[in-house]
């Protein structure tokens, strides 16, 4: 029962097949290290047939992301387990497992697909956006697909991207709504960077989805980085020590030239980056709060705050004549004073004094002359009502 409730985990595999970096990275370096697109593909075939592997309720995707382009190449929750017509790999090689031999012919031969429709302008960039948009799809559609389904026994996702070429400061905007929607969606987001400089937008991907993110030392170790680096799920990696990004590039891309600056200019409306001031949002068409303040008339002073309205000072360290008075209903409704945690006490109510006896000689019944000391009766008993001070006597 227990083992029956653990979910498995859904991998999307995000592939970078620009054809001029992976040609780049056949070449081997001043070191002798190299990589090419098929050898790089046998790792990736290893990669998802040892994630299958690792347990049977386990689910592996795969995405093709080239010049202009993007393609889903491959789904284990799409695809039959049956063997395609055409097989990819020879006749007499029965000892492979069927599941995997699925796997490795249709990734192939999407690969092979897409590499033959990639259109000849060479000028685009890789459509990396619509891959992680297709994936982000992809996991969303099964989530979706069946709610009868427990929570605890769907997969859980996360996307590993293999990158081989640079940033597009043109794709800053919807790479960075990609992050946040799987930021909401709790997916990490996990970058294996095989060739080239950092990818700026991708670090932050990583850091902010808390994913990891490597730069291969050694194109040609790939298969021991995906292995070791991107093989454990999200639940594995709670018990593992994995090495963390020490510094991650949080530049952004203005919206006016889409290059990624070091300093610039925000509005404050729709929050729209640029390099230089602008006296207009081209954005949103708002005037910026900059350019208002500098059509004032010169002669008119900036106004004064006092010093206590700039420091956030506790209540004890407030000044008391700045201090605002609140209404008794007010405090109670916020707690203070008299409030729900203790009742209030009852309203305070005049005593009745008592009526004194009535009859009795010499006056009873009146009260006592002011003359005489406290406790002390006078020889005629009590004074009468209307008796004066002094014993005098009052009206007959």
């Amino acid at each position: 029962m227990a083992a029956n409730a653990v979910a498995g985990d859904l991998l999307c595999l995000i592939l970078d097949l620009n054809p001029a970096s992976w040609a780049q990275s056949a070449h081997p370096s001043p070191g002798g290290d190299a990589l090419s697109l098929d050898q790089a593909l046998d790792h990736v075939l290893v990669f998802c047939n040892a994630h299958l592997a690792l347990r049977h309720e386990n689910e592996v995707a795969v995405f093709g992301a080239t010049i202009g382009s993007s393609r889903q190449l491959f789904s284990s929750q799409l695809t039959p387990t049956s063997s395609s017509s055409a097989p990819f790999f020879p006749s007499h090689d029965s000892n492979i497992y069927q599941q995997f031999r699925v796997v490795d012919e249709r990734i192939a031969a999407g690969i092979k697909g897409l590499i033959a429709d990639m259109p000849e302008d060479s000028d685009r960039g890789v459509n990396l956006v619509g891959a992680l948009s297709m994936a982000l799809c992809h996991i969303n559609r099964l989530a979706t697909s069946d709610s009868l389904t427990s929570s605890l026994r769907k997969a859980q996702p996360r996307i590993v991207i293999l990158s081989v070429t640079q940033d597009s400061s043109t794709q800053y905007v919807p790479v960075m709504n990609c992050i946040f929607t799987a930021q909401k969606s709790n997916i990490q987001i996990d970058v294996c960077k095989i060739l080239g400089p950092d990818a700026v937008f991708l670090q932050q991907a990583c850091h902010l989805t808390g994913g990891a993110y490597y730069k291969l030392q050694r194109r040609a170790g790939l298969l021991q980085y995906l292995m070791t680096g991107f093989l454990p799920g999200p639940a594995a990696r709670k018990h593992l020590t994995q090495p963390k990004q020490e510094q991650v590039d949080l530049r952004a891309a203005c919206f006016c030239h889409r290059k990624i600056v070091d300093i610039g200019y925000v509005c404050s409306v729709c929050l729209s980056i640029f390099c230089s001031p602008l006296p207009v949002c081209s954005t949103c068409r708002s005037v910026p709060l900059l350019s208002l303040v500098s059509s004032l008339p010169l002669r008119l002073s900036p106004p004064v705050f006092p010093t206590h309205a700039l420091l956030p000072l506790p209540l004890s360290l407030a000044p008391i004549e700045h201090s605002t008075k609140f209404p008794m209903s007010t405090l109670k409704r916020l707690g203070f004073g008299v409030g729900a945690n203790r009742p209030a006490p009852p309203p305070l109510r005049a005593k009745k004094r008592k009526a004194p006896p009535l009859g009795g000689p010499g006056g009873e019944g009146a009260r006592a002359s002011p003359a005489s000391a406290p406790g002390e009766r006078t020889p005629a008993g009590r004074a009468s009502a209307g008796a004066s001070p002094a014993g005098t006597p009052g009206p007959a």
